[in-house]
Order: structure tokens, then sequence, then C-alpha cells
């Protein structure tokens, strides 16, 4: 017999253990819950001192296939000649949608407010996170991004 006196309810605190005996594991914290995925993505980068290298291909009607690398935070595609991505078609807007760079190597999409929009597959979109092979459309120009990771320089992988 055991001279330990027995539990007569639920408690939520562990109950103290003899020796010999276990307790039983605490719960485990969930560290996976979608609301934080983008910032343990951005930590798990820094930490392995990555990087992600991208570049947005396009091509409008039967020209040639374009490639842009996206070295910047920031590209802004349009009809304005300041853009980063100038489009010469009536169905852009002058400053049309932004692809902005986020700390995890993510890169995110963005409807600047334009007359005719942004579609993917063929929906109007607002804001999206882009992962590699995906397509977008502005006018008549089909846009792809290609994105890979880069280890970086600072004592490798």
């Amino acid at each position: 017999m055991s001279d330990k006196p027995e539990s007569t309810g639920s408690s939520a605190t562990p109950m103290a253990t003899t020796p010999g005996e276990e307790a039983a594991p605490a719960p485990a914290e969930e560290k996976t819950q979608p609301f934080r995925l983008r910032e343990l993505a951005a930590k798990m980068a820094q930490r392995r001192r990555r990087s992600t290298a991208a570049e947005l291909t396009f091509k409008r009607g039967k020209g040639a296939e374009v490639r842009v690398p996206l070295e910047r935070s920031e590209t802004v595609i349009g009809r304005d000649p300041m853009c980063d991505i100038v489009l010469a078609e009536r169905a852009a807007s002058a400053r049309h949608a932004r692809i902005r760079r986020g700390p995890g190597g993510f890169f995110e999409l963005e409807d600047l407010g334009s007359t005719n929009g942004v579609l993917v597959e063929g929906e109007r979109v607002e804001k999206i996170t882009l992962l590699d092979g995906d397509t977008f459309q502005i006018g008549d120009t089909r846009f792809a991004i290609l994105v890979a990771p880069v280890v970086g320089e600072e004592g490798g992988a």
C-alpha cells in the first residue's frame, strides 16, 4: 500500500510525486498557430541566415519573356514611368500593384486600388502571399514568381 493520500477531485495543478514516480507531462504549448506562422518563419530564416532570391517573369501577348529580379523590399507595377515594372497597356493603372518582401522571405502582392484589379486564377484579389510558381494577371500581362531559398555566405549552411 502507498502512504500517499488519494486525490478526490480533478485539479489543474500537478500533484507532487514520491521518489521513483514520474509526474504527468505538462501540456505542450502549440507553436504552429496560424496567426504566428509568418513570425516563426521569419525567426527561423534569421536563425539559419537564410534568405530568398526571387524573380518575376512576364510576357505580353506573343512577345519575349522578361525576367526581373525582385531584389528590393518593394516593387511597384503600373503604367507610370516611375514604376519599377512599367506596363504599356490601357488596362493597367498608373500605380497598379505592389510586391513586398517580408522579413521571413515572403512576397506579398497587393492591389493599389486599381480600376481593373489583379487576377489570381481568374479571381480578383486585394492582397495575397505569393509562393514559388504562383501566377497573376494585370490586364493582358501574365506574371509568374520564381522563389528559391539561398543560404547566407556567413558560415554556410
